[in-house]
């Protein structure tokens, strides 16, 4: 048997060796997913799956999605990127991490194909989800695409049982497009012939888009939230929690309890629930499963990091918003927590290719010290370089060598603490206050077999 020392060592050779798959870069494009996929039998053309694209927000309806339905019993598989933690979490059945073991076996199948197409690291872990999920029998898939839409690693699915767009915004410009109908035209390319199309956005120029491209496509009906649902008498916390009662095609809720918090996570809801009733005739969700899915989707999920508390007193807020649109968000979402006029050390760190000053400009107003840290990642701009942009726009910082340095230094104030700017940020900030106790590790890792 494998020791644990020896166990480490070659997942972590395992785990180098597919991250090292990032030097083949973004390439967008099908054919190495479908050759990848061919290889291991096609197992995305039996899972039954729902499809969710868009720039913010679909990583929380998704998680939405799976906690909902594990709530209801069902056996649910959940793909999302990146991770925060660990590798694994990208990969979850009922919440439950994909293990190393299956990682490691998943890989090794995979691996003649790997080196002979220079598959990507996104289209590995791609082929990989599905796979694990059609072998262990799931009933029904969460699929959240990477970046794009119509050539992401994701878009192999043929027939899914609903097509989800969230919110849209400018993100990865340099490979969508400049402009938010190019944005929103390459997130639709996840539409599919008689699936049906569930529209979180609320613009109605994009909207307009889509239905004209669903019609194009032969889609399946198209049901807006616009149109079809709406939220009131919304009440946040000071614990980044909130009620609201919904009304969904006909169908009120009344003071429902989530453990997500903002406007924006209202909206998600809204996309949550429209889905399932679209789905309605497929899988019957009562609405005890959709409060208990709702009020515990991070445990449920393992999804950290949306305007998360991880302590009250003082506060400390952990958010891996990581654009213009997701910092607006998270400003608006603490005034309404009730700390609208209050100032926050702000850990802070951010990748190079984001528009920093714009990002800096959302945060100045609600800064008593910015520090700044740069996550272990060639892609994060330098410490040095962000306290230089902070101290042009006049923002009180200071720069620290690692992000646990940050950390400390920011705990030492004894102030409200928010952590925001990057997945790779929040990944290390976790690390970080799991050290210290601070924050109870959620991973729920699978251990290996003895």
């Amino acid at each position: 048997m494998m020791n644990d020392s020896s166990h480490q060592q070659s997942m972590k050779e395992l785990l180098d060796f597919l991250f090292s798959l990032h030097r083949f870069g973004i390439k967008p494009g099908l054919e190495r997913i479908a050759s990848l996929l061919d290889s291991l039998g096609n197992p995305q053309d039996s899972l039954p799956c729902i499809h969710v694209a868009g720039t913010n927000g679909k990583g929380s309806v998704c998680s939405l999605l799976a906690a909902i339905f594990q709530s209801a019993g069902f056996r649910v598989g959940l793909y999302t990127s990146p991770h925060i933690r660990l590798f694994n979490e990208r990969i979850r059945i009922n919440g439950e991490m994909i293990s190393d073991a299956d990682i490691a076996s998943l890989a090794g199948r995979m691996m003649e194909e790997i080196n002979r197409e220079h598959t990507t690291f996104f289209e590995v872990t791609t082929a990989m989800a599905f796979t694990y999920f059609a072998e262990q029998g799931v009933d029904i898939a969460i699929m959240e695409t990477g970046m794009g839409g119509r050539l992401d690693a994701t878009n192999v699915i043929k027939h899914p049982l609903a097509t989800v767009i969230t919110s849209i915004d400018y993100d990865h410009m340099e490979f969508l497009g400049n402009d938010l109908e190019t944005i929103a035209g390459e997130k639709a390319g996840i539409f599919k012939k008689g699936s049906p199309i569930i529209i979180g956005e609320e613009r109605e120029s994009l909207i307009a888009l889509f239905k004209s491209i669903a019609h194009a496509k032969q889609t399946g009906d198209v049901y807006t939230v616009n149109d079809e649902c709406s939220f009131m008498n919304i009440r946040m916390n000071a614990d980044c929690s909130m009620n609201l009662d919904c009304v969904i095609r006909g169908m009120y809720m009344t003071d429902l309890h989530s453990d997500r918090v903002g406007v924006h996570q209202a909206r998600n809801i809204l996309i949550t629930l429209l889905t399932l009733q679209v789905l309605k005739s497929t899988f019957d969700i009562d609405e005890a499963a959709i409060r208990a899915g709702i009020i515990s989707c991070t445990t449920m999920t393992g999804i950290q990091g949306r305007i998360q508390c991880v302590r009250l007193n003082p506060p400390i807020v952990l958010d891996v918003g990581h654009n213009s649109a997701c910092l607006r968000r998270l400003r608006e979402t603490l005034d309404a927590c009730g700390y609208s006029k209050q100032k926050w050390d702000i850990v802070f760190g951010v990748m190079k290719d984001k528009p920093i000053q714009e990002m800096l400009d959302i945060l100045a107003p609600i800064t008593q010290t910015m520090h700044c840290c740069s996550p272990v990642i060639d892609r994060a701009l330098d410490a040095s370089s962000l306290h230089e942009a902070c101290m042009k726009q006049s923002i009180n910082a200071v720069h620290h060598d690692s992000v646990a340095d940050a950390i400390d230094h920011a705990l030492q104030s004894g102030n409200r603490l928010l952590i925001t700017g990057s997945f790779y940020l929040a990944e290390e900030a976790v690390i970080a206050l799991e050290q210290k106790g601070i924050l109870v590790n959620q991973t729920n890792h699978r251990p290996e077999a003895e």
